[in-house]
Parts: C-alpha cells; structure tokens; sequence
C-alpha cells in the first residue's frame, strides 16, 4: 500500500505532542544546553517543516513529479501535485493530435489507489502552469519558512510548549530556561552546605551561581552554562536559598539571614486589601483613591513589565513610614526593580551623603523595605514629597526628599485621653508636603500605644472621633479626602476606598463633593 500524502500543516491549531517532547529530549542530548522556551518552540517549528519533507520525499520513492513539458517512458510511476499527490504509473504512450499546438505525446497513467486510467499530455510545447510547480507542493500550498510561521503563531505555539514542558516530569525550567531533568549535573548535600557556608561567610549574599560555582569544583569539561543552570535548579529546590535577582539576572541569599520585615507583612501595614468595585464614589474620590497609591487598594498582584519610569514621586503615609517601607504600586512599581521571583534585593543611595544600603523589593506583598533609618534621620513626616529614581547603576535606586525645608504651619497631631487631637502649629518640615496630606506627629512613642488600642476596631467608629478635631482646623469646617485618610491610617490600617464609603453614610458628615466632607456636629 503506498504511503498516506502529508498534507499541508495546520500551525493556527498545532498541538504539542509526546514526540515532539521525545525530539526535544534528543536535541539536548545533541548539544546539552539550556534553551529558553521560544528558542524551543522555533526548533519545534523547524522539526515539523523538516518532517513533512520526509514523509512527502518517503512517499514519493522511486516517483517524479508530473509536469506536461517533460518526456516520459512505459513503467515510469509519476506523482501529480494537482491531485493530491496521487501516484500513478504510465502504461502507454500514443500521438497527440492539435494542429493548433503542433506535435506532443498524451500518456497513459493507471493511478495506484482506484486503478483508473487517465490520460495526460507530455512534451507538451505550450507554457502550462504546472510546470512551475516544484513539485513538493500543491498549486494552492504556500511554501512558508519558519520565521514566517512565528511571526503568524509562534507566541501560540509557545504558550502551547511552556504548559507542556511544566507538566512534564523530564524537563526543569530555572527562569525562563528548560533543561531535561536526567542531564542536569548531579550536586549532592556537600555541594549545598559549601553554598550555604559561603553565603554566611558573605553575610547572606547576594552572590550570583558565576560567584558560587569556583567553590563547588564541579567538572571542568561541562559547559558554563549547564553548571550554571543545574546550580540554580539545585538551589530552587533547597528552602534554605532565596533567589533574590532582578529579571535577568540570578542572585542569591540565605533566607535565614533576610530581615524579619522580607518574610512577613510589618504589622503597622497589615489589613485588609479592597474588593469592592467603587460604585459608591464619585469621580473625584476616585481619582484621590488611585492618586494616594496604597497597595491594599489593589488586589491584583503586582507583575514584572509594568514599564519603567525613572522617577516617581510619593506622598508619605505613617504605617511605611513606621515600617521603614514604601508602597509597591502599579505606579511605584515602575521604578523599582522586578523580576521572577517575589524577593528582590537591590541598593538604595541617599545622594545628599552618598551612603548605600541594602533594599528590599518584597512582590509577594506589595512593598519596598529598607528605608526605617532614612525617614528617622531626614524627620520624615505623613505628607512629605519622597522621591524614588533609577540611578544610572543599575540595582540602585536613589532616594531623596522634594524641595528644601522650611518652618510653616501645618497639622499637628497628639494622644490625649485616649483619642487623637490635632491642632495648626508651626513646626520645622524637612521638604516639600502636600498640604491636604500632612500631618506632623510629635510623639510617636504616645501615638503607638494608642495605636495598640485602635487598630483592631472599625474604621466607622475612628472616622467618627477624628472629624469634628479635624473639621475645627479650617474655617468652612470641612475635612478633605486625604487628610482623612492619613488620619484614620495613624492607628487603623485601611486603604481609602473602604474609608471614603463608610463617611458617604456617616451620621453628621455631608459630603459637598471634589473630595471635601463638612462635620455637623448637630446631626451626628
């Protein structure tokens, strides 16, 4: 029986099969070298391409492409592109008869599958459109090249390898690089202890697997990249080890030596993030909410490729600024470093001094750490201007306060009996502030042992206690947006949208709209 024709492939619905696994497998013994999944997925498409030619070539033995201009003999087998690549032998040659063409030969051809005879024209004098044909391909089948086809469906055909690949236990991935699973270097527990114990030795880290590999005296004759990828798989596996690199860069770091504030949510920033869909709010609470940039405003987790920005400018809110943090945001998120892995550790540079000191991109719970002594040493207040940008090296971000500072008359807050009071005085501000947002806290000590009593109650009941001491500051008396927010969040951990929707029911608060609320202490 002749072989089955491949026909055309179909790349928009190609699936991942268990040979092309077993063909990548192959390939890696071939050149053992990790391989990203877009380097895999091309190969996959050049394999396909190469397969159908075989199969088509295998088909075809001992056959040759029908074209009307060529002459042919009595038992020659003939492959017609025209009609599906049937095969067919010629069992007779005769005259053709058209004094309009002048001479040619008509062929004889019983077909292989049906037996049916049918008669074609040969040494034919006339152009004809199948003599152009190549003879691999039917008249209507575009030769495509590869680059072609991923540029068409490669990202599909890739997503479609990269689920494959996970659910596979032959393959290991380390980034975005995959590597069969029985070709990785063997490292056994000796190799990680010495890890472990060059690691302390360097305070933790982060070094990277280049910085690590000349203590562990793996075989020489094993390319770089294979010790590089299998040290890194090994150490993925060990929960001693934290990857803590930016995106395209590997480091690492003992996770028994990372600040307590890395593996777990500081509790001055601990609540509960908002889910609700606004609906409530108008446009301007709104647009205030989004522009606050509080990480519990936002459930979705913050991801690598948000763009990047080279500076942003943050108004302090007090739970970063006792935690020694900085909210990561879509926004904020910019600036900071990102990558695959939900610890990131990189410098922070105070430009004024010079001095660096470790930082903290901590993804998995939407902040930046490192930044206690900076705000006790510059007197950073709820309201100040902090700005972020890259450093033109990279892993360094510079840290620095907005303008000059200067003596002015601002919010004052203070305990007093239980509750917070707050008071225009005039105190010395180290920068530049958003005024709707500032709020000097003269004595922190008194402000958290008050906070140890709040934090656990409803916002509703805070809210309630602070405007009418907030409302006597201005002369409308009236309480904007964000100064409420900075209030509340001085002993409650809320983001605003939760806060501005309970004050749209509050007993006593008229909101007159553009974010301002007016206390009526009559109707509370």
């Amino acid at each position: 029986m002749a072989m089955a024709w491949p026909g055309p492939m179909d790349w928009e619905h190609m699936e991942i099969t268990e040979a092309d696994l077993e063909a990548l497998l192959n390939r890696f013994l071939e050149d053992p070298l990790p391989r990203t999944d877009e380097e895999l997925a091309r190969i996959l498409i050049r394999q396909r391409l190469q397969e159908i030619e075989e199969r088509r070539r295998a088909a075809l033995a001992g056959t040759r492409p029908f074209r009307p201009r060529d002459r042919y003999e009595v038992g020659e087998r003939l492959f017609f592109p025209h009609m599906g690549f049937a095969v067919g032998t010629v069992v007779g040659i005769r005259e053709g008869h058209n004094p309009e063409i002048g001479p040619f030969k008509v062929i004889q051809v019983r077909f292989e599958e049906d037996g049916t005879v049918r008669e074609f024209a040969a040494e034919y004098p006339l152009p004809h459109r199948l003599n152009d044909l190549d003879g691999w391909r039917g008249p209507d089948e575009k030769e495509l090249r590869p680059e072609e086809i991923w540029d068409r469906w490669g990202q599909r055909i890739r997503e479609q390898l990269r689920a494959r690949l996970e659910a596979s236990p032959d393959f290991v991935r380390v980034g975005d690089h995959w590597f069969p699973r029985a070709l990785l270097v063997e490292l056994h527990e000796g190799h990680l202890n010495l890890v472990e114990a060059v690691l302390d030795v360097h305070n933790g880290g982060p070094l990277s697997p280049e910085e690590l590999l000349p203590h562990l005296e793996l075989p020489a004759d094993v390319p770089l990249p294979l010790r590089v990828f299998s040290l890194n798989a090994a150490l993925y596996r060990d929960p001693r080890f934290d990857e803590v690199g930016p995106a395209g860069q590997f480091l690492w770091f003992l996770r028994r030596m990372e600040p307590p504030e890395v593996q777990e949510t500081p509790p001055r920033l601990q609540g509960r993030p908002y889910g609700g869909d606004r609906a409530r709010l108008d446009e301007a609470l709104r647009r205030i909410a989004a522009e606050i940039d509080d990480e519990l405003s936002d459930p979705e987790e913050i991801r690598p490729g948000l763009g990047e920005a080279d500076e942003v400018i943050w108004v302090a809110s007090y739970p970063h600024l006792r935690s020694g943090t900085a909210p990561l945001t879509r926004r904020t998120g910019q600036v900071f470093p990102l990558g695959r892995t939900h610890r990131i550790r990189f410098e922070f540079e105070d430009p004024v001094s010079g001095r660096r000191w470790p930082g903290w991109v901590v993804r998995e719970r939407k902040y930046v750490f490192g930044l206690k002594e900076w705000y006790e040493a510059y007197q950073v207040q709820p309201g100040c201007l902090v700005a972020f940008r890259r450093s033109p090296e990279p892993g360094v971000i510079r840290v620095t306060l907005r303008g000059r500072s200067r003596r002015d008359w601002v919010r004052v807050v203070r305990a007093e009996e239980g509750q917070l009071v707050f008071e225009m005085l005039r105190r010395q501000i180290p920068g530049e502030f958003d005024d709707q947002s500032l709020i000097v806290v003269d004595d922190p000590a008194a402000l958290e042992e008050l906070w140890t009593r709040w934090r656990n109650r409803p916002v509703r009941a805070l809210a309630q206690q602070l405007l009418p001491s907030l409302a006597q500051l201005t002369p409308q008396g009236t309480v904007h947006a964000r100064t409420l927010y900075q209030a509340v969040n001085l002993l409650i951990r809320t983001p605003p949208e939760p806060l501005f929707e309970e004050m749209m029911s509050l007993p006593g608060c008229l909101y007159l709209g553009d974010g301002y609320w007016r206390w009526r202490e009559e109707e509370a």
